[in-house]
């Protein structure tokens, strides 16, 4: 039986001071609805999309300061792909999920429309966006 995974963009409103405001993104990974890392984590969103083509491990996962140690992450998250579908264990706590690769892809593309609207909607009122798919 597979897990349930879903990958969202979640944005955010940024001020530091009345003329300077943006848009922020970062992407958000549930399995089973629940968040495979901590509140403070951040997802390396170029190890969290190489782990979709290849095997191996990766340091999808990492505290928000940019060290993954830092926050437990010991060793990455070990990838392995069999019939479409992606094993993803965590060797630091013994979890592991199985997941339809092709969920996670349809996520994705959805996301890329999501930012595409992003951009052009903030754009136009002269508000930056930064974050994940900045620059896709």
């Amino acid at each position: 039986m597979l897990d349930t995974v879903y990958v969202e963009l979640i944005i955010t409103a940024c001020q530091m001071e009345a003329d300077n405001i943006w848009m922020q993104g970062k992407l958000e990974i549930r399995l089973n609805n629940e968040r495979p890392y901590a509140d403070s984590d951040v997802i390396d969103e170029k190890q969290f999309l190489k782990s979709l083509d290849q095997e191996g491990e990766f340091t999808i996962f990492s505290c928000c300061c940019g060290v993954p140690e830092c926050s437990g992450w010991k060793q990455g998250i070990q990838v392995s792909h069999s019939d479409g579908n992606i094993k993803w264990t965590n060797p630091n706590n013994g979890e592991s999920w199985q997941f339809s690769k092709q969920k996670v892809e349809n996520d994705l593309n959805d996301l890329r429309e999501e930012l595409k609207n992003y951009k052009r909607f903030f754009g136009q009122k002269g508000i930056r966006y930064v974050g994940v798919g900045f620059n896709w």
